[in-house]
């Protein structure tokens, strides 16, 4: 489970940047803290597995804070509007990543997918077992069903029941090559082994429905993750 931080002194973009991480990250999120105080960041700094920091702040710059900081364990990626400084702090310090708020989505996302492959915790939902909370493999999973006030996930070795909405685990899991193939259902590209019109048959042999009017956008991106794997 992920400890994240974000430190801006514009409380508007700490909001945009918090509804960012959550509707990406969402369950994988053990505790998600804002900060417009640097100064505060930094007496916790430890605490963190992966930091947001503006570069440009009144009070003391990112830049600077982050060369306080005597620790390795912390992940700190710069988010700044002004590009210029970008250099900077390539130049003058060890930071994960680079931000622009002019860019945020795809700039975000190219950095959480190169955290994903550096560090397992991404890999994987929690989910609530008989023998407590284990770690769901993205890997393992073959799809997702809707039930009320619940969804079903269907993996590799087991079934389990989680009190979470098919809406929630589709932006978690969408950049991670699962598709919504109907209301009901989210499905792992890379168990699709055939798609008709109104379903796709995985690897295990199930058929998953599909819903008219995604019919076509499923075909598209099966075709995409097919020549993708075969480049």
């Amino acid at each position: 489970m992920l400890k994240i931080a974000v430190c801006d002194d514009e409380k508007t973009f700490i909001n945009t940047m918090s509804e960012l991480i959550n509707n990406k990250l969402g369950n994988r999120i053990e505790k998600l803290d804002t900060f417009i105080n640097p100064y505060e960041l930094l007496k916790n700094i430890n605490l963190y597995d992966l930091i947001f920091l503006d570069i440009d702040m009144p009070e003391i710059s990112g830049i600077e804070l982050v060369r306080q900081y005597k620790g390795n364990n912390t992940h700190i990626v710069f988010v700044t509007n002004k590009e210029a400084l970008v250099f900077e702090a390539y130049n003058t310090t060890n930071t994960f990543g680079f931000i622009r708020k002019s860019n945020l989505y795809d700039d975000f996302m190219s950095v959480i997918i190169r955290f994903e492959k550096n560090n397992q915790v991404l890999h994987y939902l929690p989910v609530k077992s008989k023998d407590g909370t284990v770690k769901c493999k993205f890997s393992d999973i073959y799809y997702i069903e809707k039930q009320i006030n619940s969804v079903i996930i269907h993996t590799k070795n087991n079934i389990y029941k989680v009190p979470d909405t098919l809406s929630n685990l589709e932006n978690t899991l969408r950049d991670f090559g699962f598709i919504r193939t109907h209301i009901g259902y989210i499905v792992n590209l890379d168990y699709i082994v055939a798609v008709n019109d109104n379903e796709v048959e995985i690897s295990n042999g199930e058929k998953i429905p599909v819903s008219r009017n995604k019919s076509k956008y499923v075909k598209t991106e099966f075709l995409k993750r097919s020549v993708s794997v075969n480049e």
